[in-house]
């Protein structure tokens, strides 16, 4: 017997044999050079995913964090002051010297100087970008305005750029950021006007503005003479007003100044007591720091008064166009079904007719109104209210002249109206009452948003670029402000997050390259669900029939190989029949009808003769098939499988006679006629994106869902099978379950291309700007009619359609960290759900 020190030495060769290479081997049969390649390609294949990643981070997490501001001047006189947007370095050759503009004499003749001092050998130079912003102060000097100015070294005064400790940065709603040093901060007083005032200018402005209809000259001179009395009671009266306005606000603090009705400010010191056109007092705040304590005490106020007019104008103003929208489509539908009678026409003519009377009739009188206060302040047997009762009574007869013509054709129409049947009566008087409320309602809102416009008007910030140009910005305008030189961490990242803030939640605006992106999330968000809605059942049902119920064979093969050649189709194609047959035909057909959609028509004896072959054949096949699975027992195979073709024949010539039948029918003339010639569906929306991202997603699940149902182990079938279970129940209780987390995959693949895609979506739906969101708080909440704006395209939009790519390219980077986060969102909660779902079914997984 050996011993067991024996039986380890014998051992010892035997564990090692694996691992040390045999006499004769090569190095390429034992696998190593495999391995070291296969991991290899694993690292690249990291590197290069981890390395995108890393540049889009790095370059989207910085765009909104705040920069210090600089000041450079140059030899050519001129000064910028902004943002660093980069540095590049580079070689002075005596060509690129030559190549400078005459504008830069200056510079190049101090280039030309180093060049020679450098013995005429290129050297490097850098030259660094500058973010200056002031567009709109810019282009009024320059045609060719640009946000961004390049310095190079040797064009600068001074080696290095200062930092002016009050340089400000100001987003602006328009014309992008603007850059300079705060002056002062201006509020202003508007003057009241008094009821005796407001009378008196009434008078005054009513009489000389129709002196002319007094033609004697002797009686002319008299008006006149009638009127300086007047004239001087208002001169008193307004300077008086003026005096009493000038002494309440005498004691306000800071720097007063009187605004003239020219636009000219001066001292309030020097306004004389007979000043006629002081229209308001301005306090200026002069100062920057004093300038910029002022500009956040008040800019929430004023912010908030934004937010709500914006409110105002686009959800109360937008009501009641809706209403009104809602009325005329009503009267359209009465159009279509009484053809003949332009009753559309005819109500809006009635609508405007009926306005133009009332605003004469207001004329008239407020024309009497003033007559009567002349009246009662002169008498009614004074020289003046004589001539104010010719003068009236010559306005009366022209008002009654210019109505004259209007109340002739309001009784044509009502007429015409009236002779109409009663339901098209009752839609245009319904229609008339709504325009009627909605013109007033809409009055009041303006009237509403007048006056928030107007408090937001009395706070201006004055501000001084670097080449001493001044600019008043209302706070209104102003989306942010910060001194960038100030700033510390805290400041900084308070800036930083607030641009965050504002970039989720707000909607674009400077052509796409500032503000938010609000509106593409939800777009993105909402088609890629309603995509994932649409492409999940219909793939998880064809790759059900393809592996479990369809018998191999080279139907099947083709259809397969078919749909394997689909995953490769160019994306541009899928767009290309959505927009030629989603919109052509079937959005068409859904607006008008076959007409609409340039299909041919049958006569009505065809139709219904074709509707008749279509209910035959399509209960033949149905009662086919059901003796076909009755009598599975009493039917031979071959009869069996005869009429199992036979019926599947049937039910395809029934599906076509279907469609056939769907498509020229005569007596379907659209669901949204009245909407027409403005198309509903007949246009890029987000039904026909959805549903051409969902075809073009479809392969991807079929071919996911296939291999998941092919992973489900026969024996789990079998035990089916053996507990007298059938194969539906068999699928339904035990394979798709079993297959979910698989299907789940599928979709998450499907999702990630699909929220992806661009090309497709420019045809069939997505737009730069959608004033309206596909998915909001009005019924019926989700409007698949809508265009939208997407997170792809929008960054398609920035690089390459921008204004100013150079101002652009940060917010494509953001934007593109934005997508990836949106589709890692998306993703990670159905792998949270798939993970869910293995849990459950984890002794079935292998």
């Amino acid at each position: 017997m050996t011993s067991p020190a024996d039986n380890d030495a014998a051992a010892a060769p035997r564990e090692k044999r694996g691992h040390v290479s045999k006499p004769g081997l090569s190095l390429l049969a034992q696998g190593e050079p495999m391995v070291w390649l296969t991991g290899g390609s694993l690292a690249l294949c990291l590197l290069m995913i981890f390395g995108l990643l890393s540049l889009v981070i790095y370059n989207g997490m910085r765009t909104f964090w705040p920069g210090q501001l600089y000041q450079v001047e140059t030899v050519d006189g001129a000064i910028y002051l902004g943002e660093e947007a980069g540095v590049e370095k580079f070689d002075l050759t005596e060509q690129l010297i030559n190549s400078f503009p005459p504008e830069l004499a200056k510079a190049r003749e101090i280039s030309q100087q180093k060049f020679e001092a450098a013995g005429s050998v290129p050297f490097e130079v850098e030259r660094r970008q500058y973010r200056t912003g002031n567009f709109d102060i810019i282009s009024n000097f320059d045609r060719e305005g640009t946000h961004y100015h390049t310095v190079t070294e040797f064009e600068m005064v001074s080696p290095e750029a200062t930092l002016p400790e009050w340089a400000m940065v100001i987003e602006r709603l328009s014309w992008g950021r603007f850059y300079g040093m705060p002056v002062e901060f201006k509020m202003s007083y508007q003057r009241p006007i008094s009821a005796e005032e407001e009378q008196l200018a009434d008078i005054v402005q009513q009489l000389q503005s129709n002196s002319y209809r007094i033609t004697d000259a002797d009686q002319a001179a008299q008006l006149k003479e009638a009127l300086a009395p007047v004239e001087a009671e208002l001169t008193k009266v307004r300077a008086a007003n003026i005096d009493a306005f000038v002494a309440e606000n005498k004691s306000l603090a800071g720097e007063l100044r009187a605004k003239l009705k020219s636009g000219e400010e001066k001292p309030l010191a020097d306004v004389k007591s007979d000043e006629q056109n002081v229209i308001s007092i301005v306090q200026a705040t002069v100062g920057p720091e004093e300038a910029w304590d002022k500009f956040n005490e008040f800019h929430d106020e004023v912010i908030s008064r934004s937010a709500r007019r914006k409110e105002i104008e686009e959800f109360e103003v937008g009501e009641v166009n809706s209403e009104e929208e809602t009325a005329r489509l009503e009267l359209r539908d009465e159009e279509i079904a009484h053809p003949g009678v332009f009753i559309v026409e005819l109500a809006n003519e009635l609508a405007r007719l009926q306005g133009q009377v009332a605003v004469l009739d207001a004329i008239g009188e407020k024309n009497q109104a003033v007559l009567r206060q002349i009246e009662k302040r002169y008498g009614a047997d004074s020289p003046l209210s004589k001539f104010a009762q010719k003068i009236t009574q010559g306005l009366a007869t022209d008002l009654v002249e210019q109505q004259t013509q209007p109340k002739t054709r309001i009784a044509e129409i009502k007429q015409l109206v009236n002779a109409m049947p009663e339901s098209t009566q009752a839609a245009v008087e319904s229609f008339l009452r709504i325009r009627q409320e909605s013109t007033e309602r809409t009055v009041k809102l303006q009237d509403r948003i007048r006056q928030l416009n107007d408090e937001n008007a009395r706070y201006v910030l004055h501000m001084q670029t670097a080449q001493k140009i001044d600019k008043d910005i209302p706070l209104s305008e102003i989306v942010r402000a910060f001194p960038a030189n100030r700033l510390g961490i805290a400041g900084k990242l308070g800036v930083y997050m607030s641009r965050w803030g504002e970039f989720l939640m707000d909607d674009p605006r400077e052509a796409n390259s500032e503000g938010g992106v609000f509106p593409a999330i939800w777009g993105t968000v909402a088609m890629t669900m309603i995509m994932s809605i649409l492409v999940v059942p219909f793939g998880v049902l064809a790759a059900l029939y393809l592996r479990e119920f369809a018998k191999p064979g080279p139907i099947v093969s083709a259809i397969r190989i078919s749909i394997n050649n689909l995953a490769g189709v160019p994306s541009i194609v899928f767009g290309v029949f959505g927009f030629a047959f989603l919109i052509g035909n079937v959005g068409r057909y859904i607006d008008g009808g076959p007409k609409n959609a340039d299909l041919p028509v049958m006569s009505s004896g065809s139709w219904y003769l074709l509707l008749g072959v279509l209910a035959a054949t399509a209960c033949g096949a149905f009662m086919m098939s059901m003796y076909a699975v009755g009598n599975r027992r009493q039917l031979t195979g071959r009869r069996n499988q005869w009429l199992g073709k036979f019926a599947l024949l049937l039910w395809v010539a029934a599906t076509v006679a279907f469609l056939v039948a769907l498509a020229t029918t005569p007596e379907f003339n659209g669901f949204f006629t009245s909407h027409l010639p403005n198309p509903v569906f007949g246009k890029g929306c987000l039904a026909w994106a959805s549903i051409t991202l969902a075809l073009l997603t479809l392969p991807v699940v079929i071919v996911a869902t296939e291999e998941s149902l092919a992973a489900v182990p026969n024996s789990l079938r079998e035990g089916s099978y053996g507990c007298g279970a059938s194969k539906w129940q068999t699928i339904w209780r035990i394979v798709l379950p079993h297959a979910l987390p698989g299907i789940m995959t599928g979709m998450i693949l499907a999702m990630a291309r699909g929220a992806g895609e661009v090309a497709p979506l420019m045809l069939v739906g997505v737009l730069k700007l959608a004033p309206e969101l596909p998915v909001d708080f009005t019924p019926p909440f989700l409007h698949f009619d809508r265009s939208f704006m997407h997170l792809g395209f929008h960054i398609y939009d920035l690089g390459f359609q921008s204004q100013n790519s150079e101002a652009a390219k940060p917010m494509v980077y953001t934007t593109t960290l934005l997508l990836i986060g949106v589709i890692a969102l998306l993703n990670l909660s159905a792998i949270w759900l798939r993970a869910r779902l293995r849990r459950r079914f984890q002794p079935g997984q292998f």
